[in-house]
């Protein structure tokens, strides 16, 4: 009762005071733009993958899954100044089992100018990863290009809250940048990363990339319930070269470093390098995709099989009215994890991914 009585109080004195000559309004109730958006993205996929126990024996298949991607979000945006406008979003999307959480994707506050560019605050993509994911990890190259989701692998963040980024303007047409920085895998004073990107466009057919992000006291793998807390290194490099209007190819390459900062733990240091090549070729409303990945890893400067994989993947996709769908097939080749996280089996996985894609 207390708490209502208040409430109905300040809102008496607001109204009042919205009547007098010197009310003081914070904003407009309906001046902002607001946008809803959304992209609907569905797909029926047989991995082919299967698993094994500590002694390397088959015990099971995955089935066919069906993988929700749709997601939703909410744009806004105030002008500030003439120069300065205030803007917003919240998404969510990854559809899994029990739903999705508004706000685990993309989810931001921040301003913005046409002459300076944009800073923002809040959970997004890294510059590192923002790259590493589109266009180099298309058509499930991810499965080994992008594997920031696997322990022992996340020489890069993906998608982190708790990140300040600044985003500059298109200078001349030609060159851009962007600055992150946020906490680590923790919120611990000691944990933190750093991380950017430049691309370049010299000519109308030619775009570069480069990107680079570094981690303190991050934790980067789990072996037999101890957790490996060090320092990482990513580095990224690639091109998108658009041989004719509907031709283009596109390549990249990445490495990474991690090194604990105690020894006596699994391992001491581990080290990777990937790279990814494709090519499009679209004609009329149909589009064709082919593309190779292939990653090599060391730990504690030997070679690592339980590091190796190559993906080689196609794709055919066609347009009705703006709503893609496609057929993808990749060959996943690596080695399975077993026993102590060394040991493992080896493996080829025929991927196979039918789906739909549109924006709204």
């Amino acid at each position: 009762m207390f708490k209502k009585t208040l409430l109905g109080a300040a809102i008496a004195t607001a109204t009042m005071a919205a009547g007098t000559a010197n009310a003081y309004v914070i904003g407009e109730p309906n001046d902002a733009n607001v946008e809803v958006y959304g992209i609907v993205s569905i797909s029926a996929v047989d991995y082919g993958s299967k698993k094994f126990n500590d002694a390397g024996e088959e015990v099971t298949e995955d089935g066919i899954v069906f993988e929700n991607e749709s997601r939703v979000g909410f744009r806004a945006a105030k002008a500030m100044t003439d120069d300065v406008e205030a803007f917003v979003q919240i998404e969510s999307g990854w559809v899994l089992d029990e739903g999705a959480k508004l706000g685990n994707r993309d989810t931001f506050v921040g301003m913005r100018g046409d002459d300076w560019g944009s800073v923002r605050f809040g959970r997004m993509l890294t510059p590192m990863y923002e790259l590493v994911d589109w266009p180099y990890s298309a058509s499930n190259l991810s499965m080994t290009f992008d594997r920031g989701w696997r322990a022992g692998e996340r020489f890069n963040f993906d998608r982190k809250s708790q990140m300040a980024r600044y985003d500059s303007p298109f200078f001349s047409d030609v060159v851009k940048f962007s600055l992150a920085a946020g906490n680590g895998s923790s919120n611990d004073k000691d944990s933190n990363f750093f991380g950017g990107s430049i691309s370049v466009t010299p000519l109308d057919q030619l775009t570069l990339h480069a990107a680079f992000e570094l981690a303190e006291d991050t934790k980067f793998d789990t072996i037999n319930k101890v957790d490996l807390i060090g320092d990482t290194e990513g580095y990224f490099a690639g091109f998108e070269f658009r041989m004719t209007d509907n031709w283009n190819l596109h390549g990249a390459y990445k490495t990474g470093d991690f090194e604990a900062n105690e020894a006596g733990g699994a391992y001491r240091e581990r080290e990777i390098d990937a790279f990814s090549i494709q090519t499009n070729y679209y004609m009329g409303n149909m589009n064709f995709r082919l593309g190779y990945a292939d990653q090599d890893g060391k730990t504690d400067k030997e070679s690592d099989k339980t590091l190796d994989f190559t993906t080689v993947s196609g794709e055919f996709g066609y347009s009705f009215n703006s709503v893609y769908t496609f057929l993808r097939i990749a060959q996943h080749s690596g080695t399975y994890r077993t026993g102590n996280g060394y040991a493992g089996t080896d493996y080829d996985d025929l991927m196979v991914r039918v789906g739909t894609e549109w924006t709204f």
